[in-house]
């Protein structure tokens, strides 16, 4: 990999904080990488516990199809099941899907309960992550004053992504791994990689936020480009205007692997 150019030197001295990212051209090989170390995952781990799911629906173990919903299953940012009354039937389909297109924490959780944390470190250690570890569970704050949590970094979840796209996992399937791509591309928070992107260039991501912390891992596409890119901030002074810097990160990183 070649030093970083100009363009992304002066856009990292404009982060009040620290940036690590990690993009790649699908096509050509070539990558740009700064800062890859460990940073918390956030929500971005959710992308390794859509993956679990998938596998384990393809080999029928979740053969019931609906979860009776429960109100002590509730944890904040949960914007989905905030509108759902106790006792109603939802698809486990929906709950992944509602995981990952508005990061829905309770989903998130009984996806984890239903899983096993090990079973999806497993999952992860397979596919030859060291780095990324699933500890807690979503809003557990007793588990991170602890120090247990959530760990990635860029190169891992730029691979992971990268895996995905080409069908390199242990598993799922070519069917789980089409029901994935097209779930993150349904995702709706757009201000950060997807902030500058339109058709035909199409994005399929999943952002995370902590305080401190913001990130987003996505692919990104058209007939010509296929771009998979991870990128991490933390240690920030201004979460407000972080998500634009990472947007204008992701605009920069495209241009600069596709020479557009």
């Amino acid at each position: 990999m070649s030093p970083l150019s100009a363009c992304l030197r002066a856009h990292l001295e404009k982060l009040e904080g620290q940036a690590g990212f990690c993009a790649e051209n699908l096509h050509t090989g070539q990558k740009i990488c700064h800062g890859d170390r460990r940073f918390l995952s956030a929500s971005t781990i959710k992308i390794p516990v859509l993956a679990l799911y998938w596998a384990d629906r393809e080999k029928g173990h979740f053969a019931e199809t609906e979860y009776l919903y429960q109100s002590q299953d509730w944890v904040e940012d949960s914007p989905y099941f905030e509108n759902i009354a106790p006792g109603s039937a939802i698809p486990w389909d929906e709950i992944a899907r509602q995981m990952i297109i508005i990061s829905d924490n309770t989903a998130t959780n009984l996806l984890i309960q239903r899983l096993g944390l090990k079973r999806i470190q497993a999952w992860l250690n397979a596919n030859g992550f060291k780095t990324t570890r699933i500890e807690r569970y979503m809003m557990d704050l007793e588990a991170r004053a602890q120090g247990i949590d959530n760990w990635t970094s860029p190169s891992e979840m730029c691979r992971l992504m990268k895996k995905l796209v080409k069908g390199e996992v242990t598993e799922p399937g070519s069917q789980g791994l089409q029901a994935i791509l097209q779930t993150l591309h349904q995702q709706q928070d757009l201000e950060k990689i997807p902030h500058f992107f339109s058709a035909p260039i199409l994005v399929a991501n999943k952002p995370g936020e902590l305080p401190g912390t913001r990130s987003d891992v996505g692919y990104l596409h058209n007939a010509q480009h296929e771009i998979v890119m991870a990128l991490f901030t933390d240690q920030l002074k201004n979460e407000a205007t972080s998500d634009l810097w990472l947007a204008t990160l992701a605009q920069i990183l495209w241009r600069e692997l596709t020479d557009s």
